[in-house]
């Protein structure tokens, strides 16, 4: 197996550990809920995220809590098995960027703490790019798999052309 897979694999036991650590908690919604309430994940956003928020996501936090739950878990299992990896790195890479944006978004610090620029969230939605990208990310994959026996979807689930028979 090559490095892009273990890639791949490690990102997806990062949020299956993620959605597990949820699952096993049944207070987790009722919890996301009241943290949402006292204002945490949302006093710290910048203000355009704020709002949605504020307008969105706290009147429904447990069913925001149930999305996340579910949206670990999937991004996990498809990473780890490899499939449809190109739509669980891009739903990664969405969800690191809602976690990210949620705590405040990057910060390179003021003289006074320590800089906020490489955060787990900002590794993991760069990892999830180069996942996506990379072919060799799709190796020992359901994917994979699929692709020789349909080679019409190679470029779709793994990123290389089918080649030509002349």
């Amino acid at each position: 197996m090559n490095g892009m897979a273990w890639v791949r694999i490690l990102v997806g036991a990062v949020w299956l550990n993620g959605a597990l650590e949820k699952l096993l908690n049944p207070q987790f919604p009722r919890q996301f809920a009241a943290s949402l309430q006292a204002g945490g994940f949302v006093s710290q956003a910048p203000p355009f995220f704020r709002s949605f928020m504020q307008g969105t996501v706290v009147p429904n936090a447990e069913v925001f809590a149930q999305l996340a739950r579910l949206g670990e878990l999937a991004m996990g299992i498809a990473l780890v098995l490899g499939l449809l990896t190109n739509l669980a790195a891009l739903g990664s890479i969405g969800m690191s960027a809602v976690l990210l944006l949620s705590q405040g978004g990057v910060r390179f610090g003021t003289g006074l703490g320590p800089p906020e620029f490489l955060t787990i969230n900002v590794l993991i939605a760069l990892l999830s790019a180069v996942i996506l990208f990379s072919p060799t990310a799709k190796a020992l994959s359901v994917d994979s798999g699929l692709a020789k026996r349909r080679p019409s979807l190679s470029p779709l689930l793994t990123n290389r052309r089918k080649r030509s028979q002349t």
